[in-house]
């Protein structure tokens, strides 16, 4: 089935300037073009540097924030209208993920306090709900499919062990860091392309990422559960140590993870969110997404992606296989239920015009 293409009226979300806005800036001489290249090296330069001495952002409102003022750029010169387009646009999507990110954080058992400590019991705990923290469950699914896999351990374990068996950090540390990073990445980088190309698939993307949303924070509220590292700080993971090294590459270069505007306090951090994997999840919708009309070596390239970051939160001690296909399954579910409802669309119009030719 082909891609989803919007008429040519709604391709660009950049609407032609309106023949009475000025080609050049009355007070600076320069043509509109001119300022926009030229706020956007400041920007790029300002981006550089901010990743170079803060580190990588993750945190959702600074990030959005930082895209609402590149897209700001994007239509200097353009009008008011313009730029009020922009913000209807962008706002809906960023008010519900920003409570999305909130909401997660009051999924979590854990206390204001023991958030800033680092200190996160495993016995006896439950969220608001009163439902119990989950540990041993997804440690004997792992071990049954690691038994199945022949690894004759977890697959989380099973990969400590071979590839990351010192304490040094190895070359493809960073590589583990860059692609667990680039789930805060990824997401709002196919908005803003997808915004500025074809208005009417940017609603689709955006409505999909809202909805995986949702569905995981629903799960983080009825199936609280501890990832490896955690179950590994509460001695009850079998086997050997395991840690959790997906940012320890940024380390050794230098760089880190920084939460942004915001406090990563109790409001957005919620270390037992671990079932479903949104980080597998959204590697999968990304991949899905584009999947349909793609050629064949760009199937292979976009089903790397979800692999490769399967792969780097295994070997960060992130999450379990199983939470990692639960990811897996949500991305598919929300992929068929777009596409299901793609053909019903497809089928009434079919429908509406062989009834008006008729």
């Amino acid at each position: 089935m082909p891609a989803i293409h919007a008429p040519e009226t709604e391709r660009s979300a950049v609407p032609d300037p309106a023949p009475a806005t000025p080609d050049r800036v009355p007070w600076l001489g320069w043509r509109w073009s001119h300022v926009r290249w030229a706020a956007l090296a400041a920007y790029v330069g300002w981006a550089s540097w901010f990743v170079a001495t803060q580190g990588v952002p993750t945190d959702r409102l600074g990030i959005y924030a930082a895209i609402l003022v590149l897209l700001t750029i994007v239509v200097l010169g353009r009008g008011w209208r313009a730029w009020a387009q922009m913000m209807l646009d962008w706002l809906p999507f960023e008010a519900v993920l920003v409570a999305y990110d909130y909401s997660r954080g009051y999924a979590s058992p854990y206390s204001a306090e023991q958030v800033r400590t680092g200190d996160y019991p495993i016995a006896g705990v439950h969220n608001s709900l009163g439902i119990p923290l989950h540990v041993t469950f997804p440690i004997r699914v792992d071990q049954w499919l690691g038994d199945r896999l022949g690894m004759g351990t977890m697959p989380t374990t099973w990969v400590q062990e071979h590839l990351h068996p010192g304490t040094a950090v190895p070359w493809y540390g960073v590589l583990v860091s860059l692609v667990y990073c680039s789930h805060f990445l990824v997401m709002p980088i196919v908005a803003i392309v997808l915004w500025i190309r074809d208005r009417r698939r940017f609603r689709v993307w955006m409505s999909m990422v809202v909805a995986l949303a949702v569905a995981g924070v629903a799960t983080y509220f009825l199936y609280p559960m501890a990832p490896p590292w955690l179950a590994d700080d509460g001695r009850v993971f079998p086997g050997g140590f395991v840690g959790r090294y997906t940012v320890e590459g940024f380390d050794s270069v230098g760089l880190h993870m920084v939460g942004g505007l915001v406090s990563q306090g109790q409001y957005l951090v919620n270390p037992v969110a671990a079932m479903p994997s949104l980080h597998t999840a959204y590697a999968t919708l990304a991949a899905g997404f584009f999947w349909f009309g793609a050629r064949w070596w760009g199937k292979a390239l976009l089903a790397c992606y979800p692999v490769v970051m399967g792969f780097s939160l295994l070997y960060g001690g992130e999450h379990y296989l199983v939470d990692e296909l639960a990811g897996v399954g949500y991305a598919l579910v929300v992929l068929a239920t777009w596409r299901h409802l793609r053909a019903r669309r497809l089928a009434a119009g079919l429908r509406v015009t062989a009834q008006a030719s008729g």
